[in-house]
């Protein structure tokens, strides 16, 4: 496994009722094995024999075959849990998903952006020296920078800064659900009038911001859908359910 996808998510998705089910009789001593060893297949792709080892060190024999029996193992003799490796795969499709969806907002709106922009300008300053600091961002901070820059019309190829870059860093760190995502980008989208002006101030404030999504979408007086079209003139009656000619 490359070490693009091992760091492509810092975090997986965790289903309480399925790992409920799957480890209720399993003793507080096996779960808790069983939790690090899919914490060490997430981070390194795989479990290696040394690893499964020194975790059940101390467990009865019953106890170890018990978690191992929750992995296979690979022809490259290391083990891995199935049902792990299949959330990795669907992180790493909708990262991709999204990138791509980024990429077609922009080529599809050219205009998005001033057609020309100054190459020089009057006065310009003493050039200074610069050191290019930058840091190759994981592909899921990527796809997500490219998301919030066509909510806030920013061009692709506009640097952010590093202010900006280590707000990101941090929020990805917060494994915020790709559902949750989904509902501020469509508030982000609608032209809601009470919005963040500024990239830095949304990621300062992200879960506060998804808690207003949150709750948006679940009001029934908001609407992120199309608007009501507009009635001919005399119409106008036809939005009004009170109105006594919806009984004719």
């Amino acid at each position: 496994m490359s070490a693009d996808t091992k760091r492509g998510a810092p975090a997986f998705q965790f289903y309480a009722d399925d790992f409920l089910s799957g480890t209720i009789t399993m003793t507080n001593e096996e779960r808790g094995a069983y939790i690090a060893l899919l914490c060490i297949q997430w981070s390194k792709g795989y479990v290696s024999q040394m690893d499964f080892d020194r975790i059940a060190l101390a467990m009865p024999p019953h106890s170890q075959a018990i978690c191992q029996e929750k992995f296979q193992k690979d022809a490259d003799g290391c083990m891995r849990n199935a049902r792990l490796e299949k959330e990795r795969q669907k992180q790493a499709a909708y990262r991709k998903k999204q990138s791509e969806n980024a990429n077609s907002r922009w080529r599809g709106n050219a205009n998005a952006m001033p057609p020309h922009v100054p190459e020089t300008c009057s006065p310009s300053p003493s050039p200074s020296p610069t050191i290019n600091t930058y840091v190759a961002l994981a592909p899921e901070a990527e796809a997500l920078k490219e998301r919030i820059s066509v909510w806030f019309k920013r061009r692709p190829t506009t640097p952010w800064s590093s202010k900006e870059i280590k707000a990101l860093r941090d929020v990805i760190k917060l494994g915020t659900p790709p559902e949750d995502i989904d509902l501020l980008e469509r508030r982000y989208m609608s032209g809601d009038q009470y919005l963040r002006r500024e990239i830095i101030t949304l990621l300062n404030n992200w879960n506060g911001e998804i808690d207003r999504a949150r709750g948006l979408s679940r009001s029934p007086q908001h609407q992120l859908e199309l608007p009501k079209p507009k009635r001919p003139p005399g119409k106008e009656w036809m939005d009004d359910p009170n109105d006594w000619r919806h009984a004719l």
